[in-house]
């Protein structure tokens, strides 16, 4: 994966602007993968995206991770800290989109692949809803066969259907994130899903507005351009600006 240095991010950042933090999220990792399409990283497994969307955090920001939820039982602000490499640790790199899996259950024997970003966007288009966890499940469902005969997704039963809900979050963890806190203040326990491409982008969000203030200064100070600026080291961009000061 590359480094993506000032100018690669900020122009990364500004390309997504208004989107989503899905396509925000594909926009990234295509910038830091050189010679991968949009249309290939939107293929891979959410756990594969996600994976390298930690690693991409760890190059730019560091491995901690700082993070507030608000308590569902009396509504005070939690704060909690984790590290990029506790998620990583935890879980195997995924299988490839185009491996596909085999589920007996209740009768049936269902084949699937793992879901990608491409389904979540077909999901999303097809308007979400309370249908959206369906709507996905059939388009990971290769083929699927009742009694030695093959059967229609519709008419897969609903516990096999939860069974393979079940089998794609332990062949992917990476791909639903999540988090078990303890509120200090009404020692509820609860558990908080983590997106780590939401995460990113409200982070890089923030990164920009600096940035782009300091890019603002310093060409009013010294004449610089902005690829001049963005091309200087964050130290010495950061010693600049206190000269200003």
């Amino acid at each position: 994966m590359k480094l993506l240095g000032a100018e690669e991010l900020l122009d990364a950042w500004e390309a997504g602007l208004n989107q989503p933090p899905l396509q925000r999220a594909l926009i990234l990792l295509t910038a830091a993968l050189p010679g991968t399409s949009a249309e290939m990283v939107g293929a891979m497994t959410l756990g594969e995206r996600d994976r390298r969307l930690l690693r991409l955090r760890e190059d730019l920001f560091g491995q901690r991770l700082d993070n507030m939820a608000e308590c569902p039982d009396c509504g005070e602000r939690v704060e909690w800290e984790n590290r990029t490499q506790d998620f990583l640790a935890a879980a195997e790199p995924p299988a490839p989109a185009t491996e596909s899996f085999e589920l007996q259950t209740g009768g049936c024997t269902l084949h699937f692949r793992l879901p990608t970003s491409l389904d979540i966007m077909a999901v999303i288009d097809e308007g979400g809803g309370n249908n959206a966890e369906l709507t996905l499940l059939s388009r990971c469902v290769l083929e699927a066969r009742q009694a030695e005969r093959p059967c229609d997704f519709d008419d897969i039963p609903q516990e096999a259907l939860q069974a393979l809900g079940s089998r794609l979050g332990a062949l992917d963890p990476l791909a639903d994130l999540r988090m078990e806190l303890s509120c200090p203040a009404c020692d509820h326990e609860w558990v908080v899903a983590f997106d780590i491409a939401g995460f990113l982008c409200e982070e890089i969000d923030h990164w920009a507005g600096r940035m782009l203030r300091t890019v603002s200064e310093l060409a009013a100070a010294f004449g610089w351009s902005e690829r001049e600026i963005l091309q200087i080291s964050p130290l010495r961009r950061q010693l600049y600006l206190g000269m200003i000061g």
